[in-house]
């Protein structure tokens, strides 16, 4: 367990926006249902300028304001890393009497319970403003809810890990969008190569996918309609949240901060990475010069452009050193 010096040096560093976190995580949820509220009374007392009749239902199916939670994680897990990081300040963090082991749990546990605990207190105010307004239904509403405070871990976790891999701010937010689409990178994105190169259909596109492989993409839940499947497929989100903790905690411990400003601090990860950048442009450029052409000139015209693109954007965002804010 971190020692309580290490949560007060976590607050007073980041205490602007952890207040606001907090006091966004509490009453976004219950605003969003008092919004439904006062658009019902708006068509009780406009009714002659509604279609259909006034009903007060709390519906989460298309989103509300708490959809945006997992922001908080994005932000949160970048000003505890990366910012500091390019501050400059993170040597001072090293320099502490405490291990890298109880730095990283510290940041990951005060960020995780800013995340948690205000989202399930403005789930509590919620219910309790429920049952004094007595909506005719909710719909989605318990399984959104609890369901965005797993969301917004995942976020959070992932964006973590990849700040303790990372040594500047565009890195920790590229790498982490990257694996957020990565299923689309590493197995979607060559079959369709593969279909442009040898014709025909992929069965692996177009065939029968269980529903729940969409939810090992993290991206997939920032659209609300993962609300609509099975509660279980929370269950996903939940592992993948503890697997990059753990990737997270062994790269934060592991991993020296001599690069600091560099876009890895494991220097043996630059050329694997830049190699995989640059048969990803040429796949993505290939594709997207197929689709604009249909033909195979315009398929060869795009790949070549993509090595070239993937090229210089990985050598400059990986070799190029960032300065300190």
């Amino acid at each position: 367990m971190p020692d309580y010096g290490l949560f007060y040096k976590e607050w007073r560093q980041n205490k602007a926006l952890l207040v606001i976190a907090i006091l966004v995580s509490i009453l976004g949820n219950p605003l969003s249902i008092f919004n439904m509220y006062l658009t019902y009374q708006g068509c009780v007392t406009g009714k002659e300028n509604w279609v259909g009749p006034c009903v007060f239902s709390v519906d989460y199916l298309n989103g509300t304001f708490i959809s945006f939670f997992w922001i908080w994680g994005v932000v949160l897990a970048v000003s505890q890393l990366g910012i500091e990081r390019s501050k400059g300040l993170f040597d001072f963090t090293l320099s502490l009497p405490y291990t890298r082991g109880q730095i990283f749990n510290a940041k990951f546990l005060t960020g995780g319970m800013v995340i948690v605990i205000p989202q399930f207190i403005g789930y509590v105010l919620s219910v309790l403003l429920i049952l004094f307004l007595k909506p005719e239904q909710a719909v989605y509403f318990h399984n959104y809810s609890l369901g965005m405070i797993i969301v917004s871990m995942l976020a959070y976790s992932l964006v973590m890990a990849g700040g303790a891999l990372t040594g500047n701010i565009f890195a920790q937010l590229l790498v982490s969008f990257t694996v957020a689409i990565s299923p689309f990178l590493l197995i979607s994105l060559p079959a369709i190569n593969l279909e442009i190169l040898f014709g025909g259909s992929i069965e692996f596109i177009y065939g029968p996918v269980p529903k729940w492989a969409q939810y090992l993409i993290p991206i997939t839940f920032v659209d609300s309609k993962w609300v609509e499947n099975s509660p279980q497929y929370l269950v996903i989100p939940a592992i993948m949240t503890f697997i990059f903790y753990i990737i997270g905690y062994i790269s934060f411990v592991k991993l020296s901060n001599e690069r600091n400003g560099y876009f890895f601090l494991w220097k043996r990860l630059n050329r694997p990475v830049q190699i995989i950048v640059i048969i990803i442009g040429i796949m993505g450029f290939g594709y997207f010069g197929f689709s604009a052409s249909e033909s195979f000139t315009g398929y060869v015209i795009g790949m070549a452009a993509g090595a070239v693109i993937g090229f210089f954007i990985s050598y400059f965002a990986i070799y190029k050193k960032t300065k300190h804010l």
